[in-house]
């Protein structure tokens, strides 16, 4: 049993009434959105470049000339256009000084001196004389705009010019590391938990960036930067995939567009903060401070239920359900859970004995046989077996598409076959074959494994495994009372299927799982390049930085708006396709725009970005409905990881603007438009109950058509 049908009915149970789910489910979206958000975005504005130009010689400005008033007779220009690195070159800086000084004493004996002193034609004439026409670099450092920046951490450490590279090397560094701490933490949580791993996170995360704001240089700010970049991803997956488990399904279309929406009003709560405080420290104490509060989520959020019932704590996820009813107001009785595995554990068994007696052979069959190696190996290797679906037609042709019932029937057949050639038994061992048979049919997806078990628990890997388990419990797990002890370890011995050993190695071990996987894969590769490329493109907009990521990010939500009702009625997959092709075709039009129209470039940039962020969000609601619970936190950071290498190159193809201010967003329109065409490869997941095992996640869509549609809400 895979306990799928059960764990949704009881969401359902536990959330029919009452507010706490809800709060629970926003404190989980907003744990998700809004600090990743301040992290991965705050160094638009602490690492900001603002105007800059060589710093005129000290010995003028002590003579009470301001930068200003020098910028123009000391720095080249070209097209009104100031040099940022170069400027002129004076050859005898005394002779200077002494004839500027002569012509203010002469001023102030004629009664125009003033404390401050103007540049006046004369004084402007003297310097144009004894300049070179010949530029240097930088000498005297370099003077800054503040304009819109009071100070930032290239204004600090003057990282201009020559040394103009490190604040891009410090981006790039950052998601170096977020794609290791990926798998990391994506490993991590399907092994000891999705709660364990999140207060970890927030543990090591919070005091990381706020340290952020303390850097000794600027290469120790690059370390603290990269260490925090290794929590970001997982920080901004993994309260997701929480909120997912959680929730009953008519409510988990909700949590990746929430998810989506929080981020982008993150995003515009950043650029006001940005605005309101102008200074790169105070910036960054603002947005990481608040966030101390998070370390409270110790005592509110729960371990998720599916991953309980994955791990046999079948008595621990009961639990979960129970503490969320009861702060709904509901009370639900102890052993709920366990009613209805056995009710639908019936229903199953009596569709199984309906289907066996079709085929003729089993019902009433009491011969009894040996167990040996061939029958094992038989059962084991059920899950991999393609059987032959003509031979299924004749038997019963409106069952065809269900890949259970397909498989209660090879089993059959291998029953009567085995019977025919053996010799009867005792009792006991018949009863002990069709239990391990009925195991083949209904356990995790891991029938191999099964059979290894007891190996597997004697073996030192496996009990170091546990043993770290245990401590993971111990420490973050909520304390059980002397006398629920006994009765848990009875429930969850007596209902479990096994401690759950899927690896990333599984994805490809199932075809139908490794074909959704590498889909999903390149379509987050895809939509990643094209919605940061996008988003970097965002200053071209003509206005100041804080206005335009403002404007960046207010334009996502009404996009995420249309995104939930359109997944909500026609689904995943044609939604996400038809939004990324018409991101497409809106990014590839602007190569047939003119340079003289610059407005209609950035309209369809904007339009682009609306249907790419839209397009985003139903994605991430896809991918987490169609990786199985025992993968899913596994799965998702390993295509995380690849889709981070894939955003490395963002910054190179808007660099290609240089040659055509078009070829950027060419290459983004053709990245969305595959993304598109691929994502109709993918089965559709509205109104189908979640995967749970290896098993269910094999068997979702394995033979569903492309041109297929929403299916109706099964009553």
């Amino acid at each position: 049993m895979t306990w799928t049908k059960e764990l949704d009915e009881a969401s359902v149970l536990a959330t029919r009434s009452g507010c706490w789910h809800i709060v629970l489910f926003y404190l989980l979206c907003g744990l998700a959105a809004i600090p990743t958000s301040f992290l991965v975005f705050s160094q638009v504005f602490t690492n900001a470049t603002p105007e800059h130009w060589c710093a005129a010689q000290t010995e003028l400005i002590n003579l009470g000339f301001s930068e200003h008033d020098l910028k123009p007779l000391m720095v080249p220009r070209k097209l009104e256009v100031f040099d940022s690195c170069h400027a002129y070159y004076i050859k005898d800086v005394d002779l200077l000084v002494a004839k500027l000084k002569e012509e203010i004493e002469y001023n102030r004996g004629a009664g125009g001196g003033n404390p401050v002193e103007k540049l006046d034609q004369n004084k402007s004439n003297i310097i144009l004389s004894l300049r070179s026409n010949e530029t240097t670099a930088c000498r005297n450092g370099w003077y800054y705009s503040k304009e819109h920046y009071e100070s930032t951490l290239v204004t600090q450490f003057s990282l201009v010019c020559d040394n103009d590279w490190l604040p891009r090397t410090s981006n790039t560094l950052f998601w170096v590391g977020s794609i290791f701490g990926n798998l990391f933490f994506g490993w991590m949580s399907d092994r000891y938990g999705r709660r364990p791993t999140i207060l970890l996170m927030i543990l090591l995360e919070v005091p990381l960036a706020i340290a952020v704001a303390f850097p000794g240089s600027y290469w120790t700010y690059i370390v603290l930067r990269v260490v925090s970049g290794l929590f970001f991803p997982a920080l901004y997956q993994l309260p997701y995939v929480l909120a997912l488990e959680l929730m009953p399904p008519l409510r988990r279309t909700y949590t990746g567009i929430v998810v989506s929406m929080l981020f982008a009003s993150g995003m515009c709560l950043l650029a006001l903060l940005a605005f309101l405080v102008k200074d790169w420290f105070y910036l960054s104490l603002s947005t990481t401070m608040p966030f101390i509060l998070l370390y409270g989520y110790y005592w509110l959020i729960p371990e998720s239920p599916r991953w309980l019932v994955s791990r046999g704590r079948i008595a621990d996820a009961e639990k979960v359900f129970r503490n969320m009813a009861r702060k709904n107001s509901i009370e639900l009785r102890r052993g709920f859970l366990l009613d209805i595995h056995k009710r639908i554990k019936d229903e199953q068994e009596a569709e199984v004995t309906m289907l066996c007696n079709l085929n003729g052979h089993i019902i009433g069959y009491q011969d009894q046989f040996p167990r040996d190696d061939y029958m094992d190996r038989r059962i084991s290797n059920m899950l991999t077996f393609n059987p032959d679906n003509n031979i299924i037609t004749e038997t019963d042709e409106s069952k065809t598409e269900n890949l259970e019932r397909i498989i209660a029937l090879e089993v059959a057949d291998i029953v009567n076959k085995k019977a025919k050639a053996k010799t009867r038994r005792d009792s006991a061992k018949d009863d002990e074959i069709r239990n391990e048979t009925e195991e083949s049919l209904f356990n995790t997806g891991l029938n191999e494994k099964s059979t290894q078990t007891d190996s597997f628990t004697k073996s030192p890997a496996s009990t170091l495994r546990r043993k770290s388990m245990q401590i993971v419990n111990k420490i973050f797990a909520k304390d059980y009372q002397d006398d629920e002890i006994m009765e848990n370890k009875k429930m969850d011995d007596e209902n479990s299927e096994g401690d759950c050993k899927a690896s990333p190695l599984d994805i490809f071990r199932y075809p139908n799982i490794r074909k959704k996987f590498l889909i999903l894969t390149f379509n987050w590769v895809a939509l990643g390049v094209v919605y940061n490329s996008l988003s970097y493109n965002t200053p071209n907009l003509g206005v100041d930085d804080y206005l335009a990521f403002f404007i960046g990010g207010a334009v996502e939500l009404p996009s995420y708006v249309i995104s939930w009702r359109c997944m909500d009625k026609f689904g995943r997959r044609w939604v996400l396709f038809i939004f990324m092709l018409i991101g497409g075709l809106a990014c590839l039009s602007c190569a047939f725009v003119p340079e003289s129209m610059p407005w209609v470039t950035v309209s369809l940039s904007m339009l682009g970005r609306f249907f790419i962020a839209a397009a985003f969000a139903v994605f991430y609601v896809q991918i987490g409905e169609l990786l199985p619970t025992v993968l899913r936190s596994q799965a998702m950071g390993a295509s995380s990881f690849i889709a981070g290498l894939g955003l490395l190159a963002c910054p190179y193809i808007v660099h290609l603007s240089v040659y055509s201010k078009s070829l950027p967003l060419t290459i983004m329109g053709i990245f969305s438009l595959a993304g598109g065409i691929t994502s109709l490869f993918l089965p559709e997941t509205l109104n189908q109950p979640l995967p749970q095992t290896l098993g269910d996640g094999e068997i979702f869509g394995r033979n569903f058509k492309i041109l297929s549609c929403v299916q109706p809400t099964k009553v």
